[in-house]
């Protein structure tokens, strides 16, 4: 794991080989998945230099949201999508 600073993000993401992952933190799910929707189409929206409206569409399709956890008050949610859908050179 690294810690990338000065790259203005407005809450934590994450990246595998094969994904990104933004996440959502909050005391209600569905607060949580709107958070890691929204940080998402932000970043494949830069990523992919394609308008928001299509990278909402991308992520409709394509991404997957997960359950980060519920315990405690806190909820959080990460969404997924591949990145062989948005680095297309």
């Amino acid at each position: 794991m690294a810690v990338l600073k000065g790259h203005g993000l407005s809450y934590p993401q994450a990246e595998t080989p094969t994904h990104y992952i933004t996440m959502g933190m909050a005391a209600d799910l569905d607060r949580c998945a709107e958070m890691a929707l929204r940080e998402m189409i932000t970043l494949v929206s830069q990523r992919a230099k394609i308008s928001r409206e299509n990278a909402y569409m991308l992520c409709s399709l394509a991404g997957n949201l997960r359950i980060t956890q519920t315990v405690n008050r806190e909820k959080g949610v990460h969404m997924m999508i591949a990145k062989n859908l948005i680095d297309v050179g």
